[in-house]
This record gives structure tokens, C-alpha cells and sequence, in this order.
């Protein structure tokens, strides 16, 4: 096995660097987007303690932005663990079903609930609706999930 292909817990970058090498280069990719998105909402906020506002921000971004910037940046194939055909997997099977049946019963209760509130003169406020479907999509979705999970075991 070469050094380019060996496997470990934090994998190597596609870039050919090594693990330190990958994590420094996430790291640096996140702090240059926190630090953006900190004055982004300093400058937006129009607050006192802009500074604060910076510093919160930033401080609250980093750890999302390090782990995305390391998921772009990583060879899948040098960790180790890692499944080689992940879309192959049955989870993905139980995710697409889910997904599917999920968005067609987004459709038929959003076509029913329009008429229905058409016929009936209701209205809503578009988050009140908005939130209600999101709600409604997410609780259809994880019971259909573990639906499929349950009867493939």
C-alpha cells in the first residue's frame, strides 16, 4: 500500500496533502468564512457592539465551517472505515423511498388543504403555512424512514 492511498481517521486531501495538512487547510478555509460571515453581520446588525456582534458570529460559524470545508476537501478513500459506494448502501435505499413518498403526500395534502381553506374563506399568514408544511413534510419523512427501517429488518 502506498502512503498516498493509506487510510486514517481523518483521511487525506484530495489535493495529495496529508491528514495535518487537510486539517489546516479546512481550518484556514474556516476562519476566512466565519470571519466573513462575522462582518457580514456586524455590518448588517447596526447594533452596538458591532465588535461583539463580529466575534459571536464568527465564533458560532467555525465549527460548521471547518467541517464543511474538511467534507469538501477530503479523498473518501484514504479513511478509514469508509463505505466505498455509498449511495449503494440500504439506508440510502430506506432514504430514497422515504424522500419519494414523503414529496407525493406533500402534494396530495397541499392540493386537498388549498381547496379545503379556498372553500372554507380561511387564511394564514405564508409563515404560519410555510411552517406548517415544513412541519408536516419532516415528521412524514422520519415516519416513513423508520417505517422502511423496521420492515426491512
Amino acid at each position: 500500500m502506498t502512503v498516498k492511498n493509506a487510510q486514517s481517521k481523518w483521511g487525506r486531501a484530495k489535493f495529495g496533502g496529508n491528514t495535518a495538512q487537510l486539517l489546516a487547510a479546512s481550518l484556514a478555509i474556516a476562519v476566512l468564512v466565519s470571519g466573513a460571515l462575522g462582518c457580514l453581520f456586524m455590518v448588517l446588525r447596526n447594533g452596538d457592539g458591532p465588535l461583539l456582534a463580529f466575534g459571536i458570529m464568527a465564533a458560532f460559524t467555525l465549527p460548521v465551517t471547518a467541517t464543511l470545508a474538511w467534507a469538501v476537501l477530503v479523498d473518501r478513500t484514504t479513511l478509514a472505515g469508509a463505505i466505498e459506494k455509498p449511495e449503494d448502501s440500504v439506508e440510502s435505499a430506506w432514504y430514497e423511498k422515504a424522500a419519494s413518498g414523503a414529496f407525493t403526500d406533500i402534494l396530495l395534502v397541499g392540493g386537498l388543504g388549498c381547496t379545503a381553506l379556498t372553500f372554507l374563506g380561511t387564511e394564514g399568514t405564508a409563515g404560519l403555512v410555510l411552517g406548517g408544511v415544513v412541519a408536516f413534510a419532516m415528521l412524514d419523512f422520519g415516519v416513513r424512514y423508520l417505517w422502511h427501517k423496521k420492515t426491512a429488518a
